[in-house]
């Protein structure tokens, strides 16, 4: 049903809309849960590469589906009234508190506020009311200010209701306005500047292109063994990811590219969807051109500032230090101008918008693998473009003073940028040389395994009577000592990460590898008794064996638990 609806008696009924934002939403959340299926599936199936229907994780993105419809149904309430206004009251079942019908001559005033970006109509109670004005600790509910929300109706609905409960209260006061309410003004006001800035730049086709090439560029590493969710490192690495042992080196370029990789599909998802959220407005607001300058400015600034943290010690990437720099732009023009703009665009986009920078700011706090010195400095880097750069709310003014502050815009973000890159500590970390390692410890550990493969293989000779004791000996020093010595001295050049877990494991083998080095090219004699060759100094042979024993047994129970990993 559409709403409203006037009964005989000058009652007005309203009802959902399926245009509403929460009709919207709905959609949304049940296409995320179908998207959410795609992962579980392919976790499934790249455990052993046979398909099993993950049956726990449906049942419980079913089920959290059908928890939000039930939340959803109870918002709407199909078929039954939202809001019925009267001559003498305001009924609403989704209003806040046990109050589901109100007096007009019970409310002080009525005012529109924006609570986490959504729009709710606040019902100030007078005094001679007796109920308590304060927010509750636990719900955060004020039973002196009963709230309704305004996401299950149309921007038209929401309109016409707003008129009318103004108009409702203002005639049960005694003092009917002339016109339209400053409440319902508001929400006009509001929808005719949005068509204001969407008149000056329709699509945003920068935007749109900065989202399109992210996705394009992770589909492309994903060709080139990108993970689908957690993208090695060394990977990343390669393909561009901003390290400060790496930009130190002279490879600056690494701070721009950084901000076009992403790990793995939650990371780019994230990113572009918070870039689509505040980009179209921050491009409409300020122009393609310098929305660019935001853009770029902020995620170069993101990356300098990284280098004196994060990518101290690991591989940055990313496109969130630009994203946090859209949205700051975006509060910053909202600020400076706040009283100019019309009050629910500007509650809104402030609410809204600065919840998310410090929730996620917070999250980046508490959660290890999130560059949150890339956020902050992307954070800075929009802020201070928008303060710098002149916002179209003026065309005159924009017009007049567009080449002055960009030059200034550019010259500052630069010399921000490069300041803090030259700032920045020599790396903690030389990332090259650590990637490098992986493959020099890959081979070593081979050559190590193949060295005592080849000895057990020649002592099976000897027993076989293939090779003699003096060609076994002979070769100890000849061939097996070199192959152990090539491995410790390999492994003496590997450089892992402090918490790599493999570090007790090398220098295990390195060691293990030095003892057998010591043992096979130590001199020995040949007993005319046993017949054998024997070592020249048996005192440190046996200390070497005892030695090379207790590692061999470490070592071997290393293996073991990473096995059962």
């Amino acid at each position: 049903m559409t709403a409203p609806e006037r009964g005989k008696s000058g009652m007005e009924t309203y009802f959902a809309s399926k245009k509403s934002p929460l009709a919207k939403s709905r959609i949304y959340i049940w296409a995320g849960l179908a998207m959410g299926m795609v992962p579980v599936t392919y976790m499934q199936l790249s455990r052993d590469g046979n398909m099993h229907f993950p049956v726990f994780s449906l049942v419980f993105l079913v089920g959290l589906g059908l928890l939000m419809e039930w939340l959803f149904r109870k918002q709407i309430r199909p078929g039954r009234p939202l809001v019925t206004l009267t001559d003498e009251s305001i009924e609403a079942p989704n209003l806040t508190g046990n109050m589901k019908r109100i007096l007009w001559a019970d409310i002080e005033k009525i005012s529109l506020d924006a609570i986490q970006g959504a729009r709710m109509l606040s019902f100030h109670l007078k005094a001679s009311t007796g109920v308590l004005n304060k927010r509750s600790f636990l719900s955060g509910a004020n039973p002196g200010k009963p709230t309704l929300a305004l996401s299950p109706f149309s921007v038209e609905d929401q309109e016409r209701l707003l008129d009318a409960v103004n108009l409702r209260h203002a005639k049960a006061s005694g003092h009917v306005p002339e016109g339209q309410s400053a409440i319902s003004n508001e929400l006009k006001e509001e929808r005719e500047f949005q068509e204001k800035l969407k008149a000056l730049q329709p699509h945003a086709l920068v935007t749109y292109a900065i989202i399109v090439i992210n996705v394009l560029i992770w589909l492309v590493t994903l060709t080139q063994g990108a993970s689908i969710f957690n993208t090695p490192a060394d990977k990343l690495f390669v393909w561009g990811g901003n390290a400060a042992s790496e930009v130190q080196k002279g490879e600056w370029w690494r701070m721009l590219s950084a901000t076009f990789l992403h790990s793995g599909f939650l990371h780019v998802a994230m990113n572009m969807l918070g870039l689509y959220t505040a980009g179209v407005i921050v491009e409409r607001i300020y122009g393609p051109r310098l929305f660019l300058i935001i853009y770029f400015g902020s995620g170069l600034l993101g990356s300098a500032l990284s280098l004196n943290f994060s990518a101290q010690q690991a591989v940055s990437v990313g496109a969130s230090g630009a994203v946090f720099g859209v949205t700051g732009a975006l509060l910053m023009a909202v600020f400076q101008h706040r009283d100019k703009l019309p009050k629910v665009f500007s509650k809104q986009t402030l609410s809204g918008i600065g919840f998310f920078v410090l929730y996620s700011l917070m999250q980046g706090l508490g959660k290890n693998g999130i560059d949150n010195a890339a956020h902050i400095g992307g954070l800075v880097g929009g802020c201070l473009a928008a303060f710098i750069l002149p916002e179209r709310f003026d065309m005159t003014y924009f017009q007049r003073s567009f080449a002055k502050r960009t030059v200034a815009a550019l010259v500052i973000l630069s010399a921000a940028t490069l300041s803090l890159a030259a700032m920045a500590p020599r790396a903690a970390i030389d990332q090259a040389r650590v990637f490098a390692s992986n493959e020099i410890l890959a081979q070593a550990f081979k050559r190590f395994d193949q060295g005592v493969i080849a000895l057990q293989q020649e002592q099976a000779d000897i027993k076989a009577g293939k090779i003699s004791e003096r060609e076994a000996d002979e070769r100890s020093r000849a061939v097996h000592a070199q192959v152990f010595l090539d491995v410790a001295n390999e492994l003496s050049r590997v450089v892992l990460l402090p918490s790599d877990p493999r570090e007790p494991l090398l220098r295990d083998i390195q060691r293990m590898s030095e003892l057998l080095y010591e043992s096979l090219a130590m001199e020995s004699v040949f007993n005319e008794q046993s017949k054998k060759f024997e070592p020249a100094n048996p005192e440190r042979a046996a200390k070497i064996d005892a030695e090379f024993g207790k590692i061999s047994e470490r070592a071997m129970k290393f293996a073991n638990t990473a096995k059962k990993k």
